[in-house]
């Protein structure tokens, strides 16, 4: 390790009342460089302070570990920070915090992050003034970096290769920012440089030489973002200083530009010149440099040339380094912004095959077409009987299944009769008794018993006839010619049976008619009288014409949305039909416009969301 002069060990008691200053909590600090003996203590705050042990002890852990130390002590925290220059321990900044808080840690190691590059900018601008003292080839100092073998080239050159190697080593765009303009400065011993980068609201102050923290609202921030606007704005830079102007000779005058932004920030601030040079990535700009001199009236040859070297290194690492911090929404919006350029630009074939197609589609939309009004359909008969249960019972044998074609008066199902016929057997018995008994009363004149016997033989015939009755009706007959429709119950002999019970369905084989299921969106387009078409699909291959008798106004659910209920009757039929088959119907309800009948859906949507 180099020894500090005198100068620079007034930078850095200045530099550490700055960091206590900034952090506001802080009780005690030291500043201490690491040497091949022993640290040595080269700052400390408040000035005159006596060191007790825990920062002592802090500072040593720090210097033999190479890592942050953090300790409470007495309700305070001791907080001691490895400062790394050129990946090498250069020294150890230790801090006594009152508080006990560690939640506040990381705005304090951020504080101490951006604190660290002022440093490091200190011992550059030191290594320089030395090197420039020795070799006498300079009396303004350079930028370099002390590990950096700048002893055989220029000032200029290493500062350039210095620049370079400083914004590729930061790991934020924040940190490349105050390292670019922290270097230019001293370079160039400016009273300040600005980095203003784009963004969404145009450009916006990045960073400020030897300024951790600034306020953008301020006048003097503010003249310096107006400045940066104003070369922008007119797409060059901008140089603008108290020297008088010498017109310019020659047949090529020097385009004017407008400098009212940098006259009012000379003149504010008191300077001898302020120039804005512009940070471009190929042939736009990304941003804006500002730098204020109060020593001189202006740049000379050399300083230009570097900077605008400098610009030209730092323009590439800062657009990368935004791109790789962008949001991943940003990197969308600008990738699709390239690829829409390359693919809609002037020249590209694309472009104008796109415009003339969407101009197409926007032609096609307001041509009127026939409108055809799609609807789920069910085909039924518009005559059917039910055949029921008579009477309790058993089911006996079962002579026909669904689909079978019946005539009227033919045979379906028997119900089982033999209880009833044993019943009729004992009743026809009972009957003959009776009568017995009534002629032997009558040949005796036996009135009374006669009687007695005549409507006991009554009641049993009466009880006769009920029976025969029931025998009939356990014979169950087709009441139509037609097909049947119901469920299948062959399966289910000698099942019981009450009154009622529903056995077969019964369908008329001609007749049909078409249930149309519309929806209430739609149902305001559909009149009686309609005509359309029905295609089953049992029968892809076939189109039947209908025309719609009624609009039942009456709705139902289906598959969680509301549908009304439309009769039409079939136009033409065919023998293959049958009720029960489900298709597709389309009803002709006018002629509308392409654009319409594609869209009229949202629309209506859109309409009932936003109501």
């Amino acid at each position: 390790m180099q020894p500090l002069n005198a100068s620079l060990k007034a930078s850095l008691k200045i530099w550490l009342n700055m960091q206590c200053q900034m952090l506001g909590n802080v009780s005690a600090a030291m500043l201490a460089q690491i040497s091949e003996t022993a640290p040595a203590v080269v700052a400390k705050w408040p000035q005159g302070a006596s060191l007790d042990a825990h920062l002592r002890e802090a500072l040593l852990q720090v210097a033999s570990k190479g890592r942050l130390h953090l300790a409470l002590v007495d309700d305070q925290l001791v907080l001691g920070q490895p400062l790394i220059m050129d990946d090498q321990l250069w020294g150890v900044l230790v801090i006594r915090l009152d508080s006990t808080d560690k939640k506040a840690l990381p705005a304090i190691l951020k504080n101490l992050k951006l604190g660290q590059f002022w440093l490091q900018f200190l011992l550059q601008q030191a290594a320089l003034n030395q090197h420039a003292q020795v070799a006498a080839t300079s009396t303004a100092p350079g930028v370099s970096m002390p590990a950096l073998p700048v002893l055989e080239k220029s000032d200029a050159d290493a500062a350039l290769l210095q620049l370079s190697a400083s914004l590729l080593k930061e790991n934020s765009l924040q940190e490349m920012a105050i390292s670019l303009v922290n270097l230019l400065a001293g370079f160039l011993q400016a009273t300040r440089v600005s980095l203003g980068l784009y963004g969404r609201a145009g450009i916006t102050l990045e960073a400020i030489s030897f300024s951790a923290n600034f306020d953008k609202r301020t006048q003097s921030m503010q003249a310096i973002a107006d400045a940066m606007a104003e070369a922008a704005e007119q797409g060059m830079g901008i140089d603008f200083s108290t020297a008088p102007v010498e017109p310019a000779t020659g047949g090529n005058p020097l385009p004017s530009s407008i400098k009212h932004a940098h006259q009012q920030l000379l003149q504010q601030q008191q300077l001898q010149a302020v120039h804005t040079l512009l940070l471009r990535k190929g042939g736009a700009i990304i941003g804006a440099l500002t730098i204020e001199l109060d020593k001189q009236q202006a740049l000379d040859n050399a300083q230009r040339v570097f900077v605008q070297q400098s610009l030209q290194f730092a323009s590439a690492i800062l657009a990368l380094q935004q791109q790789a911090s962008a949001s991943v929404w940003r990197g969308v919006k600008q990738r699709l912004a390239q690829r829409l350029s390359r693919w809609l630009g002037e020249d590209s074939w694309r472009g104008k095959l796109i415009a003339g197609t969407l101009l197409m589609f926007v032609v096609v939309l307001f041509v009127p077409v026939e409108y055809r009004l799609s609807a789920d359909a069910s085909l039924q008969t518009t005559e059917k009987h039910w055949v029921v249960a008579p009477q309790d019972g058993y089911l006996g044998k079962v002579l026909v299944r669904p689909g079978d074609a019946v005539t009227k008066g033919a045979p379906l199902a028997q119900l089982n009769d033999e209880d009833l016929r044993l019943e009729r057997r004992k009743l026809a018995s009972q009957v003959q008794q009776y009568r017995q008994a009534y002629d032997t009363a009558l040949a005796n004149s036996l009135r009374v018993e006669a009687a007695i016997a005549s409507a006991q033989m009554e009641q049993a015939s009466i009880q006769l006839r009920l029976i025969d009755q029931q025998l009939e009706r356990t014979q169950l007959v087709a009441p139509m010619d037609g097909i049947i429709v119901s469920d299948d119950i062959s399966q289910t002999q000698g099942a019981p049976v009450k009154q009622g019970d529903l056995l077969f369905e019964v369908a008329a084989a001609t007749g049909f008619l078409v249930q149309l299921f519309v929806d209430e969106r739609d149902i305001a387009a559909v009149q009686v009288g309609q005509e359309g078409e029905v295609k089953l699909t049992s029968l892809p291959n076939e189109l039947f014409t209908l025309r719609v008798k009624t609009i039942t106004p009456i709705s139902e659910v289906r598959e969680g949305r509301n549908y009304f209920r439309v009769d039409a009757a079939l136009v033409t039929e065919s023998a293959a039909l049958r009720p029960g088959m489900s298709g597709s119907g389309k009803l002709q309800v006018g002629r509308r416009a392409l654009g319409w009948i594609w869209f009229h859906e949202l629309w209506y949507w859109l309409r009932l969301s936003v109501w």
